[in-house]
């Protein structure tokens, strides 16, 4: 073979050679771009959910006596929120934090307006809700706290999205309820309703027919607040 001939066969190979390994070098590339990009947004995904059920959870409480019981969370120091007709006739109630320590109070306060009440307890430093009077609309993000249907399942987080914002149940004397999928079930009355920012909008206090049809009722953050401001004027 002609010296030239050779010459340019190796130059053929050496070029085939490069455009292999160019190619190799794109794809490593595209491959280290693309998890760059993926994997940050599926654990961005990912964080929220747990850190909300952290933030979430660790403000709310479960109440339980001999009776029965309820949810709550905590929205001031020494203050639970739950329902008030958790507290109706019972003459004490326990009150189990999420690390388990269990506190105990016969201090109630059950608003005469709303199906609101509030329990006072010695506890201080820990996890608090913020009440909060936003803006809410059909479709909204929201998520419940509390014991959906068992005790044992206390301290459940379940999501769901607003659906009516203003349900009125007049043979429970309930007004102006938000309305959401988010399962709550006996056990969670009293149970906070967080947004997608943590923040309090409401409060679980029964479901449509017999649970489990995607209808929870909940009182909304301006009654909280008001039947809050009745409470500290009647404990003043």
């Amino acid at each position: 073979m002609p010296r030239k001939q050779s010459d340019r066969n190796e130059l053929q190979e050496e070029n085939k050679m490069k455009g292999v390994l160019l190619k190799f070098i794109l794809i490593y590339a595209t491959v280290v771009v693309v998890s760059s990009i993926v994997f940050p947004l599926i654990m961005f995904r990912q964080q929220p959910a747990v850190t909300l059920y952290e933030n979430m959870v660790n403000a709310s409480v479960k109440l339980y006596n001999d009776f029965g019981g309820g949810s709550g969370v905590f929205i001031a120091d020494n203050v639970v929120l739950t329902a008030a007709h958790v507290l109706e006739d019972e003459d004490s109630y326990k009150i189990e934090l999420r690390d388990g320590t269990v506190l105990e109070s016969s201090d109630f306060y059950l608003d005469t307006d709303e199906d609101v009440g509030f329990i006072f307890v010695d506890a201080n430093e820990l996890s608090i809700a913020k009440v909060v009077r936003l803006p809410v609309a059909i479709g909204d993000t929201v998520y419940l706290v509390g014991a959906p249907h068992n005790k044992f399942f206390k301290f459940t987080l379940t999501k769901g999205i607003l659906s009516h914002l203003d349900r009125d149940l007049p043979e429970m004397d309930w007004k102006d309820l938000l309305q959401t999928d988010a399962d709550g079930g006996y056990g969670s009355s009293g149970g906070p309703l967080y947004n997608s920012n943590g923040d309090l909008i409401g409060m679980y206090v029964g479901h449509a027919g017999e649970g489990g049809i995607g209808i929870s009722l909940c009182e909304n953050a301006e009654s909280i607040l008001e039947a809050y401001q009745r409470c500290k004027d009647a404990k003043d």
